[in-house]
């Protein structure tokens, strides 16, 4: 099967915000106090307030501001049922990383074939990874979970992948999918 298969629901881009700070390992490099508020807003959220929902977003660019700024602001989110070992295949590493080799094309497989990661904790215990693409048909980018994603995909044997991926969509070309042939922002902004 492929994730173009699979059962899409629409959701707004404040869920996509809070599992982002959920499953994103560089909150805990913030002070003490602010990991404790993002961990209070991320817990039991509340997408209806505007406010928590903007002190979510301020929280995520503080972090991972330049990966989010690359992300086509026309994107359309969805919750993905369910990501299965035979989707793997359909999945490239953020291209441009340190796990990222150009001769492999992003590859999620052959990205974990060559540099194998422990996998710290089952998939039953993951928070929401977070891809991207063109169309519901793929290839797509792990914008959010490459480290898992990578580790799992490593892992020998697998425990039969079966988890809920959230996918944004956008015909925007963006930097972090290696398909896209686009610079920086910042830099397209000066030409």
């Amino acid at each position: 099967m492929t994730l173009a298969n699979m059962i899409w629901k629409r959701v707004s881009v404040h869920e996509v915000v809070a599992d982002f700070l959920r499953g994103d390992q560089f909150t805990n490099t913030l002070p003490q106090t602010h990991q404790q508020r993002v961990a209070q807003l991320c817990k039991s959220p509340n997408f209806g307030n505007p406010q928590e929902n903007h002190e979510r977003l301020r929280y995520l660019l503080l972090i991972r501001g330049r990966l989010i700024g690359e992300i086509p602001p026309d994107t359309k989110w969805y919750e993905v049922q369910r990501l299965t070992d035979n989707e793997l295949n359909e999945l490239q590493v953020i291209a441009r990383c340190n796990a990222y080799d150009p001769n492999e094309k992003g590859d999620l497989l052959a990205v974990a074939g060559r540099s194998p990661q422990p996998l710290r904790n089952p998939p039953s215990k993951w928070d929401r990874p977070i891809l991207w693409g063109h169309d519901k048909t793929g290839p797509f980018t792990i914008i959010e979970g490459n480290n898992r994603l990578i580790s799992y995909a490593s892992s020998n044997p697998r425990s039969g992948l079966a988890i809920p991926v959230l996918v944004g969509l956008s015909p925007t070309p963006c930097f972090w999918h290696i398909f896209d042939q686009c610079g920086w922002l910042a830099n397209d902004l000066w030409k």
